[in-house]
């Protein structure tokens, strides 16, 4: 019994020991599991894991163990800190790829919220239609209705990319870089959904906030910083609105008004010795300039560079083309009435003028940036086209900076049985403020425009009738313009991302310096209907600063999509070269020259295609016009359309007017050919420009004496018309009869063999007019090319192809430069495949013995031959989800003109490349 009882104690004791580990110096560490049985539980990841704390809402109360990926602040106050912050950390581009989306369900509806740098959005095409909105984006679905809601802090977006410290810069709080002014964009769009039926209301709102002011001091309206400058000169710009015209314009005098006082000015030239002198310098451009042309001497003074002009013995300013005259008015930024101070917080400035007038201000002020001036903004214009030179008027305008924009839209669309109807109107308000010496309220002047069309169409089996009526005033805007120093943060840091040169001002010439001035549009100018702007105010990133492409990196392309794969046929490899252009692609598209589509502006280009420097609106500003047509299909493949259309520049004082006509024939000829036959006649009255961008003549190819200035860069020698430029319209259908034909066939008759012809002819008609003789302009291409796949045996393919390109554009005076030009484009393909996932490739345009070549019947010095030979070996295959491609080879390339002068201008060189390519399967 006792043996029994100590044996117990000492049994109770180890036990009572092991629950103490206190009492023992033993550390045993992690004890020993077998995941056989418990299965292993792995470690968080590494970054996030690490970073992970508890994380709490604003009233205390836990939420999660997480880490912050995307923060908006503003403070309205001094103390802990002023200014606007957003925070983007590496998480959210590491775990998120830049997006987040939430979707509650309640109530009957859904809703989703999207976080993003790169939000799609569109309301309508006259309010809001962005491709990249960076911001935050609410949708609610509540059948039937359909709410959506954006904001967006515009100006500081941060696109955060790899290894920049952005976010930290103006998204700290112990940052000496963070904005304390903002421009916001808020919008909301509503609308009813029923079968067949969309009826909406949208409401878009620009404005700029400064956190030094409260709330109250802010508005909707938009407000100016309580920090800024006031103006030192009010500038005003005279011009002729159309400097094609033979018109003019006369200024007989300019007066202003400061907070209703109209000041008593010396004209003469401005004396920096004596800057409180109200003087009114006057100057002449030969071009006219978007920013007044002041300079900073030696000593930092700002100063007028030019001299003072009087006026003519007449006594008056006269000016025509492209010429202007700039009115400098030396203002005060206070009144001193003896003991009395007053703020001067409005301008008015009267102009007596006669002429195709336009009217635009401007001020100069004493900022940080080399040229301290904001751009000039149309404030009046002549309506029509005025030729009365000695009819004097007087125009009023008020001056003010920009601070806001406001849309209101109503829309209605109706797609049902056979009826198409859609119509909207908007009421656009721009705000603005004149940049007073202590601007705590800002005191608006508010203009107001509009927009507004409806379209209709009716359907029958048989038959269409249609037509649309539409007016968008000339001074129609979704823009909102901003001068802001602030904005030098952009390209002063240079661990910003937005090191210079990417912050850019685009309407500026490449000889200006900055003036920090972004402009802000609600309706994006991406005509190629991709994810990038044609244009932004960043430009792309340094890799200095791992940045990225920010600006379309593909290049502007706009055109057809037929094979649906979200890339222009045009530029299928998304690499600045219109394929036409490039070896091996070149067999599948054709310039636009070659083409056939319709043109109802008249500029030559087919409307697809044109690549312009406006937002897309459906219809430009400045147009009013009616357009009707009847279609008739009575044969199946025959289409009839006949029609109407006249188009008004109110202010433009310009027109088009057309009556046109057009026949179309689709058919099929079982196993022999596939065949599309168009005819268009229209006769046009035309003189409103339409300028688009277009890839130019190289001089390499019509020149034979042009000596580069600088070494061509690889695309340069390689894309035989360089980079796209704004082309004016020649505007040649100013009174013609047009008619164009077009044949398309391709032959069915041979298996495996593809043979394809297309003809192009166009008669343009002139009729004799003021600008233009009596003329006949022809315009005839054609294209014709073949393609034979042949296997001899197992997986070995041969494709040869053979294409040829021809045109010939002439007219009977001789005014316009000729084109008489022919490619040649012999190729071979040869694939064999090893296995299912590696094959051994060659390809060679252009043969020793049968060269590809360029024929210029013009200018025969422009004339060459090229050869290119591809050989690569290539594999596919897929790892952990994605589509791997690795290829190895070698490629020759030559390039020889015929005339020996030009030498130093031939290609030849050779090349090896391998090549990894990562990607996703394609969905089936």
């Amino acid at each position: 019994m006792y043996k029994m009882f100590r044996f117990a104690s000492v049994v109770a004791l180890l036990i009572l020991g092991s629950s103490s580990h206190a009492q023992l110096l033993f550390k045993g560490g992690e004890p020993y599991v077998n995941y056989a049985y418990e299965g292993y539980r792995p470690y968080e990841s590494v970054l996030f894991g690490r970073d992970r704390r508890p994380q709490f809402d604003e009233l205390g109360q836990f939420l999660m163990n997480g880490i912050r990926v995307f923060e908006l602040r503003e403070f309205r106050t001094i103390y802990p800190t002023p200014g606007t912050l957003i925070a983007k950390p590496e998480f959210y581009q590491d775990y998120l790829n830049r997006l987040v989306i939430s979707k509650e369900s309640y109530g009957g509806g859904i809703s989703r919220l999207i976080v993003g740098d790169y939000i799609r959005t569109k309301f309508t095409s006259l309010t809001l239609d962005k491709a990249t909105i960076n911001g935050i984006r609410f949708d609610r679905d509540f059948s039937p209705w359909s709410l959506v809601l954006v904001a967006s802090r515009e100006d500081f977006p941060i696109f955060e990319a790899l290894g920049n410290a952005d976010y930290k810069l103006h998204g700290e709080e112990g940052s000496l870089f963070k904005p304390s002014r903002a421009v916001y964009l808020l919008g909301g769009d509503l609308r009813a959904q029923f079968m067949g039926l969309d009826v909406g209301v949208s409401w878009v709102n620009q404005y700029r906030t400064d956190s030094f002011k409260t709330l109250s001091e802010n508005s909707i309206k938009g407000t100016l910083p309580a920090t800024g400058h006031p103006p030192l000169w009010l500038v005003v710009r005279v011009a002729d609105q159309d400097p094609d015209d033979d018109l003019g314009v006369r200024v007989r005098q300019v007066v202003l008004a400061l907070n209703g006082r109209v000041l008593r000015y010396r004209p003469g030239p401005y004396d920096k010795l004596r800057p409180e002198e109200l003087t009114l310098t006057v100057t002449h451009q030969p071009e006219r300039t978007i920013i007044p042309p002041v300079r900073r001497d030696n000593m930092n003074n700002l100063v007028i560079p030019f001299p003072h002009l009087l006026p003519n013995p007449q006594g008056f300013y006269e000016i025509s083309g492209k010429e202007c005259i700039l009115f400098w008015f030396r203002v005060p930024s206070i009144f001193a009435d003896g003991l009395d101070t007053t703020v001067v917080n409005r301008a008015r400035i009267d102009v007596e003028v006669s002429g195709d007038y336009e009217i635009a201000l401007s001020e100069v002020f004493d900022g940080d940036s080399f040229n301290p001036a904001t751009y000039f903004y149309t404030a009046a214009r002549a309506k029509g086209r005025p030729r009365d030179l000695d009819d004097f008027r007087w125009v009023r305008v008020h001056y003010g900076r920009q601070t806001g924009r406001m849309l209101a839209s109503f829309h209605i669309d109706l797609d049902r049985k056979g009826y198409m109807f859609h119509a909207e109107y908007v009421r656009n308000f721009s705000f603005r403020s004149y940049p007073a010496l202590v601007p705590t309220f800002a005191r608006h002047v508010e203009h107001r425009t509009y927009a507004w069309y409806a379209i209709f169409r009716r359907d029958w089996d048989w038959a269409s009738l249609g037509g649309e009526i539409f007016d968008i005033a000339a001074d129609y805007s979704t823009a909102l313009v901003v001068q802001d120093d602030q904005y030098a943060t952009y390209y002063k840091l240079k661990t910003s991302p937005f090191s210079y040169p990417n912050f850019h001002e685009p309407d500026l010439p490449s000889n200006f310096d900055l003036t920090n001035t972004i402009v802000f549009n609600t309706v994006d100018d991406n005509d190629d209907k991709d994810r990038y702007p044609d244009q932004y105010f960043l430009r792309k990133t340094t890799g200095l600063t791992g940045g990225r492409y920010i600006e379309d990196p593909d290049g502007v392309f706009p055109g057809l999509d037929s094979d649906l794969n979200g890339r222009p046929d045009i530029n299928e490899n998304a690499n600045r070269i219109p394929d036409y252009y490039e070896p091996f692609l070149c067999y599948k598209v054709n310039p636009d020259a070659y083409e056939y589509g319709d043109d109802f502006n008249n500029n030559g280009v087919i409307d697809e295609r044109e690549d312009d420097l406006k937002p897309d609106y459906p219809y430009d500003p400045d147009r009013r016009g009616l357009n009707l047509f009847a279609q008739l299909r009575p044969l199946k493949g025959l289409k009839l359309t006949f029609g109407h259309y006249t188009v008004r520049a109110p202010y433009g004082g310009r027109r088009s007017d057309a009556t046109y006509g057009k026949v179309e024939y689709r058919c099929r000829f079982p196993f022999l050919i596939d065949l599309y036959l168009a005819d268009d006649f229209k006769s046009v009255r035309d003189d409103i420009r339409d300028d688009v961008f277009g890839l130019p003549r190289d001089p390499i190819y019509f020149e034979p004496d042009v000596i580069p200035l600088a070494y061509p860069t690889e695309q340069e020698r390689l894309n035989p018309l360089g980079t796209a430029v704004l082309q004016r319209d020649p505007l040649l259908m100013r009174d013609s009869f047009v008619n164009t034909a077009y044949l398309h066939a391709r032959f069915l008759r041979v298996p495996n063999l593809n043979l394809e012809f297309s003809l192009k002819y166009q008669d343009n008609f002139q009729r004799r007019t003021r600008f233009q003789p009596e003329n006949r302009i022809r315009d005839l291409a054609a294209v014709v090319k073949a393609d034979y796949t042949w296997n001899p045996w197992g997986q070995l393919f041969v494709r040869p192809q053979f294409k040829w390109l021809g045109r010939r554009y002439t007219d009977d005076r001789k005014v316009i430069l000729p084109v008489r030009e022919s490619f040649l484009f012999p190729i071979l393909r040869v694939e064999y495949h090893l296995s299912p996932r590696t094959a051994i490739k060659f390809g060679a345009q252009g043969f020793p013995f049968f060269k590809s070549t360029y024929r210029n019947g013009e200018v025969p010095e422009a004339d060459f031959d090229s050869e290119t030979y591809v050989f690569l070996v290539s594999n596919t295959s897929t790892c952990v989800g994605y589509k791997i491609n690795v290829n190895l080879g070698y490629e020759l390339r030559r390039r020889i003109f015929l005339e020996r002068s030009r030498s130093e201008q031939n290609i030849d060189y050779s090349r090896l490349f391998f090549r990894v390519i990562v990607g996703l399967r394609p969905f089936t």
